[in-house]
């Protein structure tokens, strides 16, 4: 046996010793784990720790608005609501004492104020006009009374007709005009600088209802007024008059009657 062969064998020998030490060693041989199987596993983490996140920011959230408001709760500041404007709407109503059947539609500008079997009244909210109407009324006698004149009709046009060439009233000429199934004029009347001297102190009457039922009405120094002289279907007249209380403010009260007025059906 040369060098070499003694050589190789004594490698032999050696390599079978250390597998024999590595065979009868106590530790536990670890386990190989497969590429994919590692891969997934990373996967699996990856998605554990996002959905632990997901959850854990909310709740931070929530902790921290909720220690925010625990802190105010007994502070001072002021807390504001907000608010809603809703303008008027304008409500349906009917006359249950006026002698002629009708409805109308109330506005927020005006407000009902008296009413009987002849006569249903409304005041401006702001006090500066008055609107009433008026059943079967006719021209009024100059001489502050409750008289009707004489030779003056009962029709729409005969009023309105008497209103417009009355001799102590700057007046316009009668224009047509239809309401709520009846038909008839109106005209729009002040008193002249000396209307009021020659009668009546300060006002002058123009309309009254027949000798049976006295209800009359006037115009008064410094107003304005607007007669609707109506015929009504069933026979008869229904007379509305808007008064200013002020000339002035007579083109301010008339936006503010027309929709009421227009708002009158007399077809019930």
């Amino acid at each position: 046996m040369n060098v070499d062969t003694r050589a190789r064998q004594a490698v032999q020998s050696i390599h079978r010793a250390v597998e024999v030490m590595e065979m009868s060693s106590t530790k536990t041989p670890q386990r190989l784990t497969r590429f994919d199987q590692y891969r997934e596993g990373k996967s699996r983490s990856k998605r554990i720790a996002a959905l632990a996140m997901g959850i854990a920011v909310p709740v931070a959230l929530v902790v921290v608005a909720v220690l925010v408001l625990g802190s105010n709760r007994g502070s001072n500041l002021p807390v504001t609501t907000p608010t809603t404007s809703v303008p008027p709407t304008p409500a349906t109503a009917s006359s249950d004492r006026f002698r002629v059947p009708f409805t109308y539609v109330l506005t927020q500008d005006w407000t009902s104020s008296g009413e009987d079997a002849r006569y249903f009244s409304l005041d401006a909210t702001d006090g500066s006009a008055h609107l009433i109407v008026l059943s079967d009324v006719v021209a009024s006698a100059a001489d502050c009374s409750v008289r009707p004149k004489q030779g003056v009709g009962t029709s729409s046009d005969a009023i309105t007709s008497w209103l417009s060439t009355h001799p102590d009233l700057h007046a316009t000429t009668p224009r047509p005009v239809s309401l709520g199934g009846a038909a008839g004029s109106y005209v729009d009347v002040q008193l002249n600088a000396d209307g009021i001297a020659k009668h009546c102190p300060r006002e002058l009457g123009l309309v009254t209802a027949k000798p049976d039922h006295p209800q009359s009405w006037s115009i008064a120094e410094g107003a304005k007024q607007r007669y609707y002289v109506l015929d009504l279907p069933a026979g008869g007249t229904v007379t509305i008059v808007i008064t200013a209380y002020q000339a002035s403010d007579f083109p301010n009260v008339i936006d503010q009657a027309v929709p009421v007025v227009e708002s009158l059906d007399f077809r019930k």
